[in-house]
């Protein structure tokens, strides 16, 4: 089962639509970094991360990546053009640290990195794991995904993409067409 490491872009947009059940129902095992904890704290979103912790369907890590891999950290911030010394926890470097593979424990980094997805609106984070090879989602993929494993049905995952535009996910024409179309396909295979 992969591990999906969700970024606060994705699970505040999930939240903001009544939606962030979507990542306990669809295949994986959904994380929320330490440092993507802090940037959750508006409310609903900030309550709705407590009850997915206290129900068993989501968890954060204890330690905080930047202290339990510093090396990954620099790296990983580096690919992302920051200072790991000027950045106050910053959740995108803590989940491209992840996604290099680093834990902060011994296991082997190569097994560690092979099993995760990054799950992340941000298109810096996004184009900076493409590069690297890290497998990389965004909350449209949440929605197609949960349309392929008939989790939700497309006219809902349909309204789901117009409730996210409205809440502040700007999605271009072009970018809802291509949605649809993906949803589309999804609910055919």
């Amino acid at each position: 089962m992969s591990r999906l490491f969700i970024d606060a872009s994705v699970f505040i947009s999930l939240s903001a639509i009544g939606r962030h059940e979507l990542l306990a129902a669809i295949d994986g095992e959904p994380i929320v970094p330490r440092a993507v904890e802090t940037e959750i704290d508006g409310d609903p979103e900030a309550t709705y991360l407590e009850q997915a912790v206290d129900d068993g369907w989501l968890s954060v890590p204890d330690a905080r990546i930047r202290s339990a891999a510093p090396d990954g950290y620099r790296r990983a911030a580096a690919h992302l053009e920051r200072n790991p010394d000027e950045t106050e926890l910053d959740g995108d470097i803590a989940l491209l640290t992840y996604g290099l593979g680093y834990t902060g424990s011994t296991a082997s980094l190569e097994t560690e990195a092979n099993d995760l997805v990054i799950v992340t609106d941000d298109k810096p984070l996004r184009d900076a794991c493409k590069a690297l090879g890290i497998s990389v989602s965004e909350s449209i993929g949440v929605l197609v995904v949960a349309v392929e494993q008939s989790v939700l049905e497309p006219g809902d995952a349909k309204d789901a993409l117009l409730a996210m535009d409205e809440v502040g996910t700007r999605l271009s024409a072009s970018l809802f067409r291509r949605a649809e179309a993906l949803i589309d396909d999804a609910a055919e295979s």
